[in-house]
């Protein structure tokens, strides 16, 4: 407050604006009563100095509404009469001057009482109604002057000199006119000079004193001009304030959308990078899941081949997957002429193992014996299980011989099996029947049946035995391989 004193003192009215802007702010938060009267006191003050009159009103109101009685009270209705007066809202009877005379009285309030005096003086003036004019200013005078309050001395006199011209008491009006502008000197700029030069101006002219009236006229026309630029001062810095409050108001709006944006920006990215996590999150559960059923499918298909092309007991090929094997083997060995052998064999006796030992022992005999004849066996051999106790190698680039040879390794390899981890004691043994693809032909059914033959020769013979399909060229090679000849079949 005391800083838009001084910029009302220094006429720096943007400076002023400025901090009263401020002040308004402040207001609201200041408890003090004394304070906060003081704060809308220097306001309506302020904006009635720089003749913003509604914002003076509005501000002395507001004091008004807040004192009852007391300096302050006084000051608010002198504020307020100057702003009804000079928006030409107030008359002379105005029942609002009367409170405001008394509440200046109240608080012995000379120089604002004085105010209101010069308001009602105007206002007679403007009706033309000069004595009423001069009957209140002049009985208001001496108080007044006693003061020493030269403003509105400067006010009084300009005021008289105009109602004494409007009577043609020249003399007087002169009077009062020079003393207006003598109470003027170290005020500045003001309205009582303006006023004073004109009236000396038409009093000279009235006199027919044209020098002094030109000179006058020279000294109003300069007063005057000074005066407006005073006032056009004011109205540039209210409105330049004006244009400020508003660019800043602007400003912070933008700022204000810049932050809703930015807030926004952040509630999108922040649900954006939600999103994305849980995105992810459910990537990793799909990708998961659908390893979990790639595996689980794998597994059942590794499992559904396993369970069509192997034999679940003995881990061999079964009879359908050897079937295929077999025929592809045989249609390629065919078209390539190469040796093509098979090897028929089925276990001695199994049903009595199965009886006398039980179905478990029988599996274990099984499983043994197909693990001690894969063992024997090569990689590409085609090894199966066609049912119950009965074997079948089909041996691809293998000639007579050598799988009749490769039989009877495995034959022996059977007898030589310990039966005791089964449990019990017995003994294991297997009938073998052996040709081949130049004895029996390329077709699956022919050189089985005729392996079976062979495997049957043996079990007539004796079992626990080779025998080979078809007929040998003499005896001698008979005896000399250990094969003897019977019936068209040769047995080892």
């Amino acid at each position: 407050m005391s800083i838009i004193n001084s910029h009302a003192i220094s006429k720096n009215w943007s400076q002023g604006l400025a901090h009263l802007a401020i002040n308004i702010d402040l207001l609201p938060s200041i408890q003090p009563k004394e304070i906060h009267q003081l704060g809308l006191l220097i306001a309506a003050m302020f904006y009635n100095q720089i003749r913003q009159y509604e914002l003076g009103l509005n501000y002395a109101k507001r004091l008004e509404a807040k004192v009852s009685q007391g300096r302050n009270f006084c000051i608010a209705h002198n504020l307020k009469l100057e702003s009804l007066f000079k928006l030409e809202l107030l008359e002379e009877d105005d029942p609002q001057i009367r409170e405001g005379i008394e509440a200046c009285q109240q608080s012995n309030e000379v120089v604002m009482e004085s105010a209101i005096y010069s308001y009602i003086a105007a206002l007679y003036l403007n009706k033309d109604k000069p004595d009423e004019a001069i009957n209140i200013l002049e009985s208001n005078y001496s108080d007044l002057k006693a003061t020493k309050y030269a403003h509105f001395l400067a006010v009084f006199d300009s005021l008289l000199s105009v109602a004494y011209l409007k009577t043609d008491t020249l003399e007087r009006a002169e009077e009062h006119a020079l003393t207006a502008i003598d109470y003027s000197t170290n005020i500045g700029n003001n309205e009582p000079t303006v006023t004073a030069y004109r009236v000396l101006y038409q009093i000279a002219e009235s006199r027919g004193d044209h020098m002094m009236a030109l000179e006058y006229h020279k000294n109003y026309a300069e007063a005057d001009k000074a005066y407006l630029d005073d006032i056009k001062t004011k109205h540039l810095a209210f409105q330049l304030a004006e244009h400020q409050a508003a660019e800043q108001k602007s400003r912070i709006g933008l700022l204000d959308k810049q932050n809703n944006l930015l807030k926004i920006e952040q509630r999108l990215a922040r649900s954006e990078a939600e999103n994305n996590r849980l995105f992810i999150a459910l990537l990793i559960a799909i990708i998961t899941l659908l390893s979990f059923w790639g595996y689980k499918s794998w597994m059942t298909q590794r499992r559904l081949k396993q369970l069509a092309e192997f034999d679940a007991l003995t881990g061999v090929f079964n009879r359908g997957h050897f079937t295929q094997l077999a025929q592809s083997a045989l249609q390629y060995c065919h078209n390539s002429d190469i040796y093509l052998s098979c090897i028929l064999f089925d276990l001695d006796k199994f049903k009595t193992i199965n009886d006398s030992y039980g179905h478990a022992c029988g599996d274990w005999v099984l499983k043994k014996v197909a693990d001690v004849c894969k063992v024997q066996g090569r990689s590409n051999d085609i090894f199966a299980r066609l049912g119950g106790e009965e074997f079948c190698i089909l041996l691809p680039g293998c000639d007579l011989l050598t799988a009749t040879k490769l039989a009877e390794t495995c034959r022996k390899k059977i007898a030589q099996i310990d039966s005791s981890d089964s449990g019990a004691e017995f003994m294991i043994t297997a009938s073998f029947g052996v040709t081949d693809a130049k004895l029996s032909g390329y077709d699956l059914e022919k050189i089985t049946a005729d392996a079976d033959m062979a495997m049957y020769q043996s079990k007539h013979d004796g079992r626990n035995r080779t025998t080979v399909f078809g007929l040998v060229d003499s005896d001698e090679n008979a005896e000399s391989e250990g094969i003897e000849s019977r019936q068209g079949q040769l047995t080892l």
